[in-house]
């Protein structure tokens, strides 16, 4: 379980979010992605790694709200868990 430390609305439907990833904060860089999952059994929705904190063990994502799994993402808050987290991906 992956919680979510804070969140932003930085304009109407687009979000920011901290979550705690201690393992993938000492390994990812900016520009590669990660998926989460809300659920077990929701989709696997990949996202790009905008920000790193690994001193806090924290990642940043970025999302817009485009269907009913990023709708759910909106509604989630701080204190509230993903199930998954795989990162990081990519290069």
């Amino acid at each position: 379980m992956y919680k979510i430390l804070s969140k932003k609305v930085l304009a109407d439907g687009i979000y920011w979010m901290d979550i705690e990833a201690r393992r993938a904060a000492r390994s990812a860089k900016p520009g590669q992605f990660l998926i989460v999952r809300l659920d077990e059994k929701g989709e696997r929705i990949p996202l790009t790694v905008c920000d790193i904190d690994a001193e806090n063990g924290s990642i940043a994502i970025v999302y817009q709200v485009l269907g009913d799994s990023t709708r759910r993402m909106a509604q989630m808050e701080p204190g509230d868990y993903f199930h998954d987290v795989v990162c990081p991906l990519g290069r």
